[in-house]
């Protein structure tokens, strides 16, 4: 099984693209760089041509418009090649040490997923639902993910998912809603999704005199906010019966995601974030 692996980050971003080419040899992944969608280059009517100014979740803005496009680049290059899966990454992650190993043998990779999640996102209190049975490689679980999880960070999919993420331009939803959010996205709820616990990638690992985002995200008022809060609420809560049946008989559970570099066997038990954090100060 052929894996081609990319790392999004925008070709006037050197130091970025340093450090990560750092944090990839010491986890032994390799991933090539190929310029991400520039918002600094593009105005809002080229974004237009790809994604919608509004949808299930919202506003769409600018910012999230251009990550959104450029890991849709990243499918399209993929689709382009022999590859079976593709991994995908941002630009500001840590990565597990474990990761090369977890890439150089992909027997591990679940025979009906779609996407396999890698990444947890950093949010102490967010507890996202799991399906109880799954399975154990190298000390972490692999478990079907059934509800929201936010971030995009890291993520393999095959090429079927990628062929049914290109097919909904133009995109309604933020890349992570997208992929994530089986309530909201059409697509998500087409696929069936895993995640890895404890987690092999987690956001944060940025240069210490990183320029702020200063993209301009108009916020809705007046009935505007009214109608996204109404929609993004009915989304919240809209889970299919499958969905719910499994969490009302304890078939799925809500968990905390931890992010660890290396597991031990005793460790191998789910961790939940607040341990991390206490050990990494």
């Amino acid at each position: 099984m052929m894996l081609h692996a990319e790392m999004i980050n925008l070709a006037r971003a050197d130091e970025r693209r340093a450090r990560m080419r750092e944090t990839l040899a010491e986890a032994g992944v390799d991933a090539a760089f190929h310029p991400a969608f520039d918002l600094d280059e593009h105005n809002h009517e080229d974004m237009l041509h790809h994604c919608q100014p509004d949808g299930p979740w919202g506003i769409f803005h600018d910012s999230n418009m251009a990550i959104t496009i450029s890991h849709a680049q990243v499918w399209e290059r993929f689709l382009s090649t022999d590859a079976d899966f593709c991994l995908v990454m941002e630009d500001d992650v840590f990565l597990s040490p474990d990761l090369g190993a977890w890439l150089d043998d992909l027997s591990w990779w679940p025979q009906d997923a779609d996407i396999v999640k890698l990444e947890r996102w950093r949010a102490q209190q967010l507890r996202i639902l799991l399906q109880d049975k799954g399975i154990m490689h190298r000390r972490r679980h692999i478990k079907r993910l059934l509800s929201r999880h936010v971030g995009a960070a890291g993520y393999i999919l095959t090429r079927q998912a990628a062929t049914v993420l290109l097919a909904q331009r133009p995109f309604a939803l933020t890349i992570d809603n997208l992929l994530f959010n089986f309530n909201a996205s059409p697509a998500a709820r087409r696929m069936t999704v895993y995640q890895i616990d404890p987690a092999l990638v987690v956001q944060g690992n940025e240069p210490a005199q990183r320029q702020p985002n200063t993209a301009h995200r108009p916020r809705p008022t007046g009935m505007a906010l009214l109608r996204q809060k109404l929609k993004r609420g009915y989304y919240e809560i809209a889970y299919p019966p499958s969905t719910l049946i499994k969490a009302a008989t304890g078939r799925a559970r809500l968990q905390q995601v931890a992010y660890l570099a290396e597991v031990t066997d005793e460790q191998s038990t789910h961790i939940c974030p607040e341990q991390i954090a206490r050990r990494s100060a």
